[in-house]
């Protein structure tokens, strides 16, 4: 029979093999992110691909090509405020970065 401090010992275990397992994903998931941000005619073509069309629109002045249409706030700004920058217009869908999804703002 398991002793309650061995009870805890596993649990502790467990939680910090699913911790390190969350980070792994999100390290994941940013590089790949970041390995798109690095090649716009990577975006483009994983932009076509996925169903969409690359168009220009106007986004806050700090915003690079291909926002997160997903989101509420990279193209939300004021002219006055706002740049040209390539984007992803996947109709019904939205563009999460890497590909045109369900769901989102639109």
């Amino acid at each position: 029979m398991l002793e309650c401090g061995n009870v805890m010992k596993i649990k502790d275990i467990l939680i910090i093999i699913l911790i390190i397992a969350l980070l792994v994903i999100v390290a994941g998931v940013g590089y790949l992110i970041y390995q798109f941000q690095q090649n716009p005619k990577q975006l483009e073509r994983a932009c076509i691909n996925s169903g969409g069309t690359v168009t220009m629109a106007n986004c806050c002045q700090l915003t690079s090509d291909f926002p997160n249409s997903c989101l509420i706030g990279a193209c939300g700004c004021s002219p006055d405020h706002s740049k040209q920058v390539k984007t992803c217009d996947c109709g019904d869908k939205c563009w999460n970065g890497i590909k045109c999804v369900k769901g989102g703002i639109k």
